[in-house]
């Protein structure tokens, strides 16, 4: 598969799981948003890997892909303070968005 069909499938992971964040702060039932945000994460983890092995980074990776996979563990765990109201919704939204920003720049500049 060529390169720019696993950017895009990685952006709807991402899109994917920005939507379930917005359904699970809505009136939504959570388990629909919690569907919307795990499959954004699986699609987004599976095309983020085969971006590396296509650009042959797999075999020794850089540390900015350690921290973007420390912060896609962020992002998977921020439903459930959202859910059980442990943070506010304002604030999980705000911290989602700075993470989203974090990671699309190592993304695209590939440093840290």
């Amino acid at each position: 598969m060529p390169l720019a069909a696993y950017h895009l499938l990685h952006i709807l992971g991402l899109i994917l799981v920005y939507i379930g964040f917005g359904a699970l702060l809505s009136n939504d039932s959570a388990k629909s948003a919690m569907k919307w945000h795990g499959t954004g994460l699986l699609i987004s983890l599976v095309s983020g890997f085969g971006m590396l092995a296509k650009m042959q980074l797999f075999s020794a990776l850089p540390t900015w892909v350690y921290v973007k996979l420390g912060l896609w563990l962020v992002l998977g765990f921020l439903p459930v303070l959202a859910k059980r109201r442990v943070v506010k919704p304002s604030v999980i939204i705000v911290i989602a968005a700075l993470i989203g920003v974090f990671m699309g720049y190592l993304g695209y500049t590939k440093s840290l």
